[in-house]
């Protein structure tokens, strides 16, 4: 099985960038800055980019953790690589806010209790808003909510799943009490249908690959897909069905690197975007936050100006940001630990008498 997918790369890269786009157009609106498109306008899809962009991130989530599910060794391993995967980048953003949200009235931390400060501290800490109705510090980090809990819920089946020493009957009942709770979860939160396209697209995918060969004909699929995607979130008809069905069909394009949208995502642009997707997507709200308060005080009196100024600066200074936590944070300081907890292993073993460091 082919492990790097550049055109997933390139995905990542431009759902960031969507989502950011998202924001800066939906952040104006909300200031006054501009004036919001009418529905009957093709750009007011734009709309839509923020919940496409996310739930897609969901579906690669699903078809990435099952791969990794399946590749690594222990689900313990899985979990390690999970929270170094996302805790250092959200966690340098977490003290940040709370060490200045409060002096700059940041949302709902304006004038803050003490106790209250620390419970909406720990709570945001471990990822409970967005899962629950909590208050949110970093406003992107709802999804990384849905996330563990998708991590949680898929390494429970997979250590159930893959215990031989369990009895059948146990192992329908563990299975049945997962089904329940996923059912609960989907019921409250139906976005979390998405992780299953993911899985769906990595259980078929071999099977279609082996039966069915992309032809030129298809070439477009992958933008004429996307366009349907965005089409059935503003006509809102048959509910999830027809986007989750859409986004499989996507999704497929995607995993076989088919077509000219395949192409394009795989140009060196948007898999560098890729790269430092997870820190775009954390850093930008933080980076227009004082941009909002800033850019309005240069005096030049045409919204439409200040609009244009600050979105350039959002946008520049977001992927600037985000190109340093990249290599600071996601690279340099995760590399740290990982040889710290290595090297702490290493030292545990030798000192139990063992000769290998893991």
């Amino acid at each position: 099985m082919k492990q790097h997918n550049e055109t997933l790369t390139g995905l990542r890269g431009f759902l960031a960038l969507s989502v950011v786009l998202y924001h800066i157009y939906e952040s104006a609106v909300l200031e006054n800055s501009i004036t919001a498109l009418p529905k009957n306008n093709i750009l007011y899809l734009i709309h839509h980019a923020g919940s496409i962009s996310v739930n897609l991130f969901f579906v690669i989530s699903g078809y990435l953790i099952t791969r990794s599910l399946i590749s690594t060794r222990t689900v313990k391993a899985f979990f390690i690589n999970r929270l170094l995967r996302i805790y250092p980048v959200f966690i340098v953003i977490h003290l940040m806010i709370f060490a200045v949200g409060p002096f700059m009235k940041y949302k709902w931390m304006d004038g803050i209790g003490a106790g209250e400060y620390m419970v909406h501290f720990f709570s945001n800490l471990l990822l409970l808003p967005g899962m629950f109705p909590l208050p949110i510090a970093q406003i992107v980090a709802w999804s990384l909510s849905y996330e563990f809990a998708f991590y949680i819920l898929a390494g429970l089946v997979f250590i159930v799943w893959s215990k031989e020493s369990y009895h059948r009957f146990v192992k329908y009942f563990c299975f049945f009490l997962l089904a329940a709770v996923c059912l609960t979860v989907v019921y409250w939160h139906p976005n979390f249908l998405f992780f299953l396209v993911g899985i769906a697209v990595f259980m078929s995918e071999n099977q279609i690959k082996a039966s069915w060969k992309p032809s030129k004909l298809f070439s477009l699929g992958g933008f004429i897909l996307l366009i349907f995607i965005y089409l059935s979130y503003q006509l809102k008809q048959f509910y999830l069905i027809i986007p989750l069905l859409l986004s499989y069909l996507f999704f497929l394009t995607v995993a076989m690197e088919h077509g000219f949208f395949s192409r394009f995502l795989r140009t060196r642009m948007m898999r560098y975007l890729g790269q430092i997707s997870f820190s775009l997507y954390m850093w930008h709200t933080v980076i227009m936050f004082p941009l909002k308060r800033v850019v309005p005080r240069i005096g030049l009196g045409v919204p439409e100006y200040e609009f244009a100024i600050y979105a350039v600066l959002s946008l520049a200074l977001s992927i600037a940001v985000s190109h340093v936590s990249y290599r600071y944070i996601e690279i340099k300081l995760t590399n740290f630990i990982k040889k710290s907890f290595r090297t702490r292993r290493y030292k545990a073993n030798k000192k139990a008498g063992t000769s290998y460091p893991f």
